[in-house]
């Protein structure tokens, strides 16, 4: 969140990566389209060798997009998931999964053997997600336990990536009681244990979990929690 340049943002993404035990990282981003606006709607950078960083920079191109199985897995709604050059992919449509084929093939003839791919949900998306890639073929079991923390900073990245590109990404209005539980969440608090704490049922709980997420325009409490502390909500 302190990164002041597109550089050091991304230098900031390979050492996230690195501590997670990958290689490589990238981030894709195409915005909703804001006519007048003469800005770009595409946004995108990697740490790869230019060859298969190319993979990134052509989804500038909605043709190409609209067939590539990383978006497709985006716009389907899927969580985050682990892959690797075996063809198997941890959560995604049956589709995806059988199209995703052609790209984990072509990864491995460039040395990427594993990986995750993170979606972002933000307003005014049309698509996002971060990739994490190692050269190291590994079993999806290994893979899945980076997933909370590299959604966490995904979704992080992506607030700094607006800021810093200019997108005026507005903060959402959270009721106060929203933000009180998205902050037990953070922090590690079951739902059942946040009913105990705040004296009120584990159903009422849920139900304003689940409206901070719609308003923070994300899925999940995972990616409530880390889009709202991105923005300044909570301070966990």
């Amino acid at each position: 969140m302190a990164a002041t340049t597109l550089g050091e943002l991304t230098g900031i993404a390979s050492q996230v990566s690195g501590r997670h035990g990958f290689n490589h990282s990238a981030y894709a981003a195409r915005l909703r389209s804001r006519p007048g606006s003469g800005r770009p709607n595409y946004h995108s950078f990697n740490d790869f060798a230019p060859e298969w960083g190319r993979t990134y920079e052509v989804l500038d191109d909605d043709r190409i997009a609209d067939r590539d199985a990383r978006v497709l897995h985006v716009r389907a709604g899927m969580p985050s998931t682990a892959w690797n050059v075996d063809g198997r992919v941890g959560f995604t449509e049956r589709m995806i999964g059988q199209l995703a084929g052609g790209i984990l093939r072509s990864a491995g003839e460039h040395g990427i053997t594993s990986g995750i791919t993170v979606p972002v949900g933000a307003p005014g998306l049309s698509w996002s997600f971060m990739t994490f890639t190692t050269d190291a073929t590994k079993d999806l079991r290994d893979l899945l336990p980076t997933l909370p923390s590299l959604t966490y900073f995904a979704s992080c990245l992506h607030v700094a990536m607006a800021r810093l590109q200019g997108w005026d990404e507005k903060r959402p209005d959270l009721s106060q009681r929203e933000i009180e539980v998205l902050h037990w969440a953070a922090v590690g608090k079951s739902s059942w244990e946040m009913s105990m704490i705040i004296g009120v049922s584990e159903r009422t709980v849920n139900f304003h979990l689940y409206q901070a997420a719609r308003k923070l325009d994300v899925k999940g409490r995972r990616a409530a929690c880390a889009r709202a502390t991105a923005l300044g909500l909570i301070h966990p």
